[in-house]
């Protein structure tokens, strides 16, 4: 559990922000399965956006098995990222977010992601939000805590 909720988000708010990429872990056919993904948190951390192709093993996992978890870490492949490194995973569901209710998304997206236009632009992407229901922070390789948000 978490000790100072206002911290804690803080913290997550920090990590998702200097982050680009994520790894995202659905489950497909009963085999898990992970892809990385560039990712726009919400400023209130609840839902995280990010774009796919259309027919992906991604999105038929997820239309299979909304359940989702996207890990963000700091780590820099070096000896101290036992203690400097800290991770963490968002747990929710997916959806994919309807066509009219994709403006707002993508102007963000692409403000955070410029370099994915074109990406973004193809009649082959699909948009997706995941629902946060919780977070874990790992921090000093050991320190784990877990905060709910639904």
């Amino acid at each position: 559990m978490v000790a100072h909720k206002k911290e804690f988000l803080d913290q997550v708010g920090r990590l998702l922000s200097s982050q680009r990429v994520g790894v995202l872990a659905t489950h497909y056919k009963h085999t898990p399965h992970q892809s990385l993904v560039a990712y726009l948190s919400s400023e209130d951390l609840r839902d995280i956006f990010f774009v796919s192709p259309k027919y992906t093993r991604k999105v038929a996992a997820i239309k299979e098995d909304p359940r989702v978890a996207l890990l963000v870490d700091n780590r820099q492949n070096l000896e101290s990222d036992f203690d400097a490194c800290i991770a963490v995973t968002a747990k929710g569901t997916a959806e994919e977010v309807p066509e009219q209710q994709r403006g707002p998304f993508i102007s963000r997206y692409l403000e955070r992601h410029p370099y994915l236009e074109e990406f973004v632009s193809s009649p082959s992407c699909s948009f997706y939000l995941i629902r946060v229901q919780s977070y874990t922070l790992v921090s000093r390789f050991q320190k784990v805590e877990e905060l709910f948000l639904r």
